[in-house]
């Protein structure tokens, strides 16, 4: 919740002061804390709005073999900005000028057992959230949702043999170099994460337009602040993991196959059954050709 925006002498807007997931609304619902006016400002990952939007909500934050961060970041400043408006028409609330958080590919997976091909999955007790645990389920692993905090001494304890929780430098900050003896990389799982800046309507109408302005460019600027804090992170976090003992590699090509076929499949069924999942899931697929048609490789 913000009390007070201001200009320091640097130029820059400071928000004070802030607060983290819990502290006035409970985990996960700081959308209703925005509709409702008792948030003036948050972000958070549009998966969580499932039981709102539906399965679509989860397209927004990232997909199985989709999005590059480059990819997502654009797509979403672009039809997806329209998109997510559309989808929350019901809500209170404004999405700061397609301004958001990024992250880079989060980690495969880490487990205790090593992994070498589809098969492995089926016994294991894993800890993941999002489309992948479905995929993850139907590959003949038994999945759960668990907090961060629990996952440590869930492995530890051998009630689970693996977990996905964020990147390597979230997963380095909270030891899971102790739990675990591989940690799997590759972009395929979750290629990015993005977290929407939004505002309440009626907090954003009281801002003259000058200072209106100055958060638009500064919530941009977060974004990239953002994504280089988290890769900085990564790039130290890889080798410390290895340094402990971890076999750090990437994931084998033929899971990574596996998972993203299955996804693709998933993806496809939902867009027979939910129109605007298709209008979403279209959307960002088109945008994926005609940006790597002009750009990359397909």
């Amino acid at each position: 919740m913000l009390q007070s925006i201001e200009v320091s002498t640097g130029g820059r807007l400071k928000v004070t002061p802030t607060h983290g997931a819990g502290e006035v609304v409970p985990g996960l619902k700081e959308l209703d804390g925005i509709h409702e006016g008792v948030l003036d400002m948050a972000s958070t990952c549009t998966m969580y709005w499932g039981d709102r939007f539906g399965l679509a909500c989860n397209l927004f934050t990232y997909q199985i073999g989709g999005l590059s961060p480059t990819e997502q970041w654009m797509w979403s400043q672009t039809e997806g900005s329209a998109l997510l408006t559309e989808m929350c028409a019901d809500y209170n609330v404004k999405f700061i000028e397609e301004s958001a958080y990024l992250c880079p590919p989060e980690a495969f997976l880490g487990t205790k057992p090593e992994l070498k091909t589809p098969e492995d999955f089926k016994g294991l007790r894993l800890r993941t959230a999002g489309d992948d645990g479905v995929v993850f389920t139907e590959m003949g692993a038994s999945v759960c949702l668990l907090s961060p905090a629990e996952v440590y001494e869930s492995i530890m304890r051998g009630v689970l043999d693996g977990y996905q929780l964020s990147s390597p430098g979230y997963d380095y900050s909270v030891a899971m170099y102790e739990v675990v003896d591989y940690l799997y990389l590759g972009p395929t799982r979750q290629p990015c994460e993005w977290f929407p800046i939004m505002v309440n309507p009626d907090s954003w109408a009281e801002l003259p337009d000058d200072m209106k302005r100055i958060l638009i460019a500064e919530t941009h600027r977060w974004g990239y602040d953002h994504y280089l804090m988290r890769m900085q992170e990564d790039l130290v976090a890889i080798p410390a993991f290895r340094e402990k003992g971890v076999t750090v590699d990437f994931i084998p090509k033929a899971i990574e196959e596996e998972v993203v076929s299955r996804a693709m499949a998933i993806y496809a069924k939902r867009s027979a059954d939910d129109p605007f999942f298709n209008r979403v899931y279209t959307s960002i697929q088109n945008f994926k050709t005609a940006f790597r048609d002009g750009w990359t490789r397909l």
